[in-house]
């Protein structure tokens, strides 16, 4: 902590000398200022741009406080459910639909030659699958995952005000019935 204000103050600094640096040349190239102008106008744009650098850190930290809030918190339309957790940590982690799909079911516990029933694949997909998921998501086994995401169903509903509500889970998982379903 001690080194990031270090670094602040020094690169407010640099920025005020700067600026008093460009008006000393360009605005009193005729007249002699003395060193009493200088240093007055050092510190009047030390003092600016100290406060724009507050005003933006504080403002960059309200927005990462806000950020994290609605990574944790559902929205109006989304339950606290384990598909919710893992449909929002997919586009981070760059897994493809049918990654979030298995996914999703290991979470739930299901194993991986119930996983390829539903989903209408065979099981060295599922596995193959999963190994992408490890992989992408950094971590190691089904149980981490699974502890994963219960961890942050845990903390979406800490942080949560609302009452849980069902997921549609049709758009969520695409089972391979519901597959021939929609193309009869």
């Amino acid at each position: 902590m001690t080194l990031s204000w270090l670094t602040g103050f020094g690169i407010v600094t640099a920025i005020a000398a700067l600026k008093t640096f460009i008006v000393y040349n360009l605005v009193l190239t005729s007249s002699n200022p003395g060193w009493a102008i200088l240093s007055g106008l050092f510190a009047l744009f030390f003092a600016l741009t100290a406060i724009v650098a507050y005003l933006s850190y504080v403002q960059l930290r309200g927005y990462i406080s806000r950020q994290r809030k609605e990574k944790l918190t559902p929205g109006a339309s989304e339950p606290i459910a384990k598909e919710t957790v893992v449909l929002r940590y997919a586009p981070d982690w760059g897994l493809s639909q049918s990654e979030a799909d298995v996914a999703i079911f290991v979470a739930k516990g299901f194993s991986n030659a119930e996983i390829a029933e539903m989903r209408g694949s065979a099981v060295t997909t599922v596995k193959s699958q999963l190994g992408r998921i490890y992989q992408k998501s950094g971590l190691e086994t089904r149980y981490q995952l699974i502890a994963f995401v219960t961890d942050e169903v845990c903390s979406m509903a800490k942080v949560s005000d609302k009452a849980e509500a069902k997921l549609d889970t049709q758009k969520a998982l695409p089972l391979a019935s519901r597959r021939t379903e929609n193309a009869a």
